[in-house]
């Protein structure tokens, strides 16, 4: 009893010690926060992190923190054509086709050093292709790395479909044959020159080979090498005097030979009732090598441009190809334009060598006209040279009746309502001289009308 006594009075003794101690460690906590407080008031605030940046550029550009980019891109090419054909001998041929030219859809970016760009859609009613498909890498030195599909050399050809001055580029375009193929290509630029080359395939649209053409095992797709160099003694935005020279060699490879084939300034193929064209010269080459100069002067509104080439043929053998064999032989083609803006625009020239998209001075959405170009163009090609073999009948060698020569004046009409439309007329008027084979002439006179409404981002 006594025990429990003592023990009731020293509780309250022992709870008020602990409410003490309890009160102090508070205390010290209470210090310890405002000391804190105090430390991060004194401290400037952090910096958000940076937004993601938009830029419109036809399409919206996005640009992170870190500098990567990335922007959709592509072109709707709507056209008109009217083909009419008066041959000399045989029936004469008309046709017709509205038509989607490019509908192409495609993105580009770039992470550090490293970019991309791929485009590609449906090209003249065909299956789904591509165009661009590359990955580039730009040195320290400044010297550009590309790997993929793209194009290498030609003034006009590397000019893109969007901005040249005509619709097509013609036989010259047609018969040098420098689209889109795979290829590893080394670029530099200087202030007024530049200097690429490249060692080339074939498209990367086509299926793997699994048999060779005149060589059945010998499946070797083809393959070949090409430079360019341009220099330009005059570029100001008003004035320049553009040069250039390029050089390709290729091989077929185990594929079937190369055909050198042209239409008259139209991508709409068909000008026979049978849908071929009429200046060709079948698959006769092995291989060939190609020199070409080219050149072009502009002051403000005016621009004159030309290219020449020569494509030396490596024919085939009779061995392989009665038909197509024979004596090797040359083409040349070339072509001379000129434009003219009354709008007061001009052809922005780079010292890439290439001309580009030109600025509208007065657009239709801030209300002006717009601008204007009018163009002329005249186009050359001879492809007489190759001669007929002595393995079989002329008759039996189809390529002898269309190879001939072509010669044709094309006028163009452009109006630009804004930057990334463009509405295009052109007129071709072409005379095709065919050698006869027996009673067979395929001289022809050939006129073609056609329009399109271009719109690109």
């Amino acid at each position: 009893m006594l025990a429990s006594v003592a023990a009731a009075q020293e509780a309250p003794q022992t709870d008020a010690a602990s409410l003490e101690e309890l009160k102090a460690q508070i205390k010290v906590m209470q210090e310890r926060l405002q000391s804190l407080e105090t430390k991060s008031a004194a401290k400037p605030a952090a910096a958000p992190a940076p937004a993601t940046q938009i830029k419109w550029e036809g399409s919206p550009r996005f640009t992170d923190a870190s500098g990567a980019t990335f922007k959709l891109r592509g072109r709707v090419l709507i056209d008109g054509v009217n083909v009419n054909v008066d041959r000399d001998t045989g029936a004469s041929y008309k046709s017709r086709q509205y038509r989607a030219r490019q509908v192409f859809l495609g993105a580009e970016g770039q992470f550090g050093a490293f970019a991309y760009r791929i485009e590609g859609g449906a090209a003249n009613g065909g299956a789904w292709g591509w165009d661009d498909a590359v990955i580039e890498y730009k040195t320290k030195s400044g010297v550009l790395l590309t790997v993929g599909n793209q194009k290498v050399g030609g003034l006009e050809n590397l000019t893109s479909i969007k901005t040249i001055t005509f619709m097509e580029r013609g036989p010259f375009g047609d018969l040098t044959d420098n689209g889109f193929v795979l290829a590893a290509q080394a670029t530099k630029v200087g202030k007024n020159w530049s200097l690429r080359g490249a060692l080339q395939g074939d498209s990367i649209n086509k299926a793997d080979v699994s048999s060779g053409g005149y060589v059945a095992n010998n499946a070797k797709e083809r393959s070949g090498f090409m430079v360019r160099g341009t220099y330009a003694p005059i570029m100001t935005a008003d004035d320049a005097v553009h040069l250039g020279v390029s050089a390709r060699y290729r091989d077929t490879g185990g594929e079937t030979g190369f055909t050198y084939s042209a239409a008259a300034n139209t991508a709409y193929k068909p000008q026979t009732s049978a849908g071929g064209v009429l200046l060709s010269t079948g698959a006769v080459g092995k291989s060939d090598t190609t020199i070409a100069a080219e050149a072009a002067w502009k002051h403000k509104t005016v621009s004159v441009q030309g290219e020449l080439a020569q494509i030396k043929v490596n024919r085939v053998a009779t061995t392989q190809s009665a038909a197509n064999g024979g004596k090797d032989f040359n083409i040349v083609t070339g072509y001379a334009l000129a434009s003219w803006f009354p709008t007061g625009e001009t052809r922005p020239y780079s010292a890439a060598g290439q001309f580009g998209k030109v600025k509208i001075l007065h657009p239709v959405d801030k209300g002006g006209m717009g601008a204007f170009e009018l163009a002329g163009r005249y186009d050359y090609a001879d492809l007489t040279k190759m001669s007929p073999n002595a393995v079989t009948a002329l008759a039996s060698q189809p390529g002898l009746a269309t190879a001939g020569t072509y010669k044709g004046l094309t006028a163009g009409v452009n109006w630009y309502p804004q930057s990334n439309v463009r509405f295009m007329a052109n007129v071709t008027k072409a005379k095709v001289n065919n050698r006869r084979i027996g009673t067979i002439e395929n001289d022809a006179d050939v006129t073609v009308f056609q329009a399109r409404m271009q719109i690109e981002f």
